[in-house]
């Protein structure tokens, strides 16, 4: 039997968007470690659309340099959004036009798949407190978009881990550009009869907006002394998103 000649693995580019905040790159990396670590027949590496680097043009080359003809491409999003539906397409397109020879397979943003469903569960299971969950409020902060199916998405999201959990009430509320906003959210949050209030920021990674979500719930709970306010982890930095990523890749590989 002929041995399979490396260069005739499809290799995998996962693309994030990229980060001024060098926590955000430090997670990236640490993602790519443990999907290696999974997958270590896998040719894999990672890019980025802005900010860091390599991009996602030098990712690409640098796998066609090596002799890939095969490149199948998983955008590290939570949505289908601008970034995912243009952005990234655009970049692939240009680069199949300079190299005709390629075959490029994209896959689709995360999403809400059942692993990251699981994902987002996790995250929120990790600050539970003790005691009966009749007594909190799960608020799920969305990154907000003028884009209705993304703001959707984190709507569903509240409603499944609702479902999971059984909370005595949880709402959804976004960072920026959709309403309800988060300081508003906190505020009503504040004049519930909940006295424990779990907080999911719906972001991959660290950075400005977690940040700012961070700030604002800690003057909340200044401000509101009667309530805790009990912040999960932001998605990326959970173990088991390198197992919802897998699957996306395992699904590109199906085409």
């Amino acid at each position: 039997m002929r041995k399979t000649s490396f260069h005739n693995v499809p290799a995998t580019l996962i693309c994030g968007h990229g980060s001024r905040s060098p926590e955000a790159a430090a997670e990236f990396t640490s993602l790519l470690k443990n999907l290696q670590k999974a997958r270590p027949d896998l040719p894999l590496a990672g890019a980025y659309l802005e900010f860091n680097s390599p991009t996602i043009p030098e990712g690409l080359q640098a796998f066609y340099d090596q002799g890939h003809r095969t490149i199948h491409v998983q955008p590290l999003t939570l949505y289908n959004a601008g970034h995912t539906k243009a952005d990234m397409p655009d970049i692939l397109s240009a680069f199949k036009d300079q190299n005709p020879d390629v075959i490029l397979k994209y896959g689709s943003a995360l999403g809400l798949t059942d692993q990251m469903i699981a994902v987002a569960a996790a995250s929120v299971e990790s600050v539970l407190p003790e005691g009966d969950r009749e007594n909190c409020k799960l608020l799920v902060v969305g990154r907000g978009s003028k884009d209705r199916a993304v703001a959707d998405q984190t709507i569903t999201l509240c409603r499944k881990l609702h479902d999971r959990f059984d909370f005595g009430d949880s709402r959804y509320c976004y960072a920026a550009d959709s309403a309800p906003l988060l300081d508003s959210a906190l505020a009503q949050a504040a004049r519930s009869h909940y006295p424990e209030v779990v907080v999911l920021p719906y972001l991959l990674f660290s950075g400005r907006l977690r940040r700012d979500i961070q700030t604002a719930i800690t003057a909340a709970a200044a401000k509101y002394p009667d309530f805790t306010f009990h912040v999960a982890p932001h998605l990326g930095i959970q173990d088991a998103l390198a197992d919802a990523i897998l699957a996306k890749i395992d699904v590109i590989g199906q085409f």
